[in-house]
């Protein structure tokens, strides 16, 4: 899952967290000063509220800090992306489809093909860039292979 991905994935969880919390911090309020009537009688009663008011307040509380660590996520995608982008323009500058296909098998399956292919674009970044994580790499190869040879 690249960065930008996890940004999305935090934003929507964030809203959603934010937003059932919220409808049930009200619903609690309005249930504790009688707006709304719902019995809960004795012990019961009580520990009912208190956990609810309390599971709401909880989604509440994660929906505002996973849209906080969303924009933070979210700067770094634009970093991870700025550097997929200058790896990419780098390795179409330097290499062609020739330079992969060197050492592999010419009568390999298709399948045999791609995951030689797949392995030289990986070694010959890996080379220049070693510092670079894995789900960034498997967008940067699969990137790669598709421009070159699909």
């Amino acid at each position: 899952m690249t960065l930008s991905e996890k940004a999305n994935d935090l934003k929507t969880s964030g809203y959603t967290l934010t937003l059932v919390g919220g409808i049930g911090t009200v619903a609690m309020i309005l249930l504790d000063t009688g707006v709304i009537r719902m019995e809960f009688n004795g012990v019961f009663g009580v520990i009912t509220r208190v956990v609810m008011t309390l599971l709401f307040l909880m989604f509440l509380i994660i929906g505002i800090r996973a849209l906080i660590r969303s924009g933070k996520v979210a700067k770094d995608a634009e970093r991870e992306t700025e550097k997929k982008s200058d790896i990419e323009r780098w390795f179409m500058e330097t290499y062609n489809a020739g330079h992969i296909d060197e050492g592999v098998d010419p009568e390999a399956e298709d399948n045999d093909l791609y995951y030689e292919r797949t392995d030289n674009i990986r070694q010959k970044i890996s080379e220049r860039f070693m510092d670079i994580d894995d789900s960034l790499m498997s967008a940067l190869v699969d990137d790669i292979y598709a421009e070159l040879f699909e």
